[in-house]
């Protein structure tokens, strides 16, 4: 006897307008993100349908790590991919180059 295949009912219908169990997680997620009193840390840039979240975080020997995270628009902050920068001596130094490496990330498509 062959293998019963299973029917994936939760799949949206392709042209349908439903949405995936995929979608209704991120608005969820977005939902969430919206109503929540502290905003994302860090700064945000978009280029296209790419975020980059930056930061400067500083580190116990008075350094800066200068940090990037990148995703999707779509997709929730769960699936951005970190990018280390560096370490600095400033913060100044720090936000530069994290706004650096997401620039090159953008133009050169590191997700």
């Amino acid at each position: 006897m062959a293998p019963e295949t299973k029917h994936l009912l939760d799949e949206a219908d392709v042209g349908s307008g439903e949405k995936t169990p995929g979608q209704r997680d991120v608005e969820r997620d977005e939902e969430m993100r919206l109503s929540d009193e502290q905003p994302t840390p860090g700064r945000m840039l978009q280029s296209g349908t790419h975020l980059a979240r930056i930061l400067a975080v500083k580190q116990p020997d008075d350094t800066y790590e200068a940090q990037v995270y990148v995703r999707l628009t779509r997709e929730p902050e769960v699936a951005e991919t970190y990018i280390p920068a560096g370490i600095f001596g400033t913060e100044a130094e720090a936000w530069k180059a994290a706004e650096e490496r997401a620039n090159r990330a953008f133009t050169e498509n590191e997700f």
